[in-house]
């Protein structure tokens, strides 16, 4: 016959519980706050970046760079501008925003089961890494896959390097002199003016097509985090 538990028993095992359950629940609203507030890392999925960033890169995001996120109502609140040549995490535009609790379902299911699961597994598909080319009053275009920004109040064009104040390569190809201009990736394009809250955003790899070339200029609101820092693999840790 089973010896009853003493009341003393059950009640340490009972605090044993709630400690551990309050210590998980600990972890996991620091590590949330972390996220909104502080820095993530993040694995690039693509060659939208190359040279710069090729896939498999971790690198460490900071979403409170440029605005806040506002968690409930899934908008974020504007702090600073975005420059030109950032490198960003953006949330494309033809992605839609799940509701805050199905967020924070899905957050709380990943942190259990150490980020093998979660409600929609391919959330991160709607995420892209680009770089920041134009500002709000920019007008901007290309040439031969080079990008050409005449600055707001400016009455020149400079190619995307001048105005950049991050020294970076592109990756492309010579165009052919067949090869009709209004056809996609031809590497042109005619000017485009941004208005306010408008940015132009393009990968370092000009041969990919998802980037402001296609789906146009984008709201800050969409402009998720900053990159800062690539930390793996360790041989190219630092700036990219």
């Amino acid at each position: 016959m089973k010896r009853p538990q003493s009341f003393e028993s059950a009640k340490r095992r009972r605090s044993r519980i709630v400690r551990f359950v309050k210590t998980v629940l600990l972890i996991y609203v620091s590590l949330e706050l972390l996220s909104v507030f502080g820095i993530k890392t993040w694995v690039v999925g693509s060659t939208t970046m190359i040279p710069t960033l090729e896939p498999k890169d971790r690198v460490l995001v900071a979403p409170s760079a440029y605005s806040l996120f506002n968690p409930f109502t899934a908008k974020r609140h504007l702090l600073k501008q975005a420059e030109r040549g950032d490198i960003v995490l953006m949330r494309l535009p033809s992605s839609s925003t799940p509701s805050w609790y199905k967020r924070m379902a899905n957050s709380l299911l990943r942190f259990i089961t150490l980020q093998r699961f979660g409600l929609d597994n391919n959330v991160n598909s709607a995420f892209v890494i680009k770089r920041v080319i134009a500002t709000p009053g920019d007008i901007i275009k290309m040439e031969g896959y080079l990008l050409q920004v005449k600055a707001a109040g400016s009455k020149h064009f400079l190619t995307e390097y001048e105005v950049s104040p991050e020294a970076y390569e592109i990756y492309a190809i010579k165009p052919t002199e067949a090869w009709d201009a209004k056809l996609p990736l031809s590497g042109y394009m005619p000017e485009v003016s941004l208005g306010p809250d408008e940015y132009f955003v393009a990968g370092d790899n000009r041969l990919t097509h998802a980037d402001s070339r296609f789906f146009g200029p984008i709201k800050s609101g969409l402009v998720e985090a900053k990159v800062l820092l690539r930390y793996w693999p360790l041989t190219k840790i630092g700036r990219p």
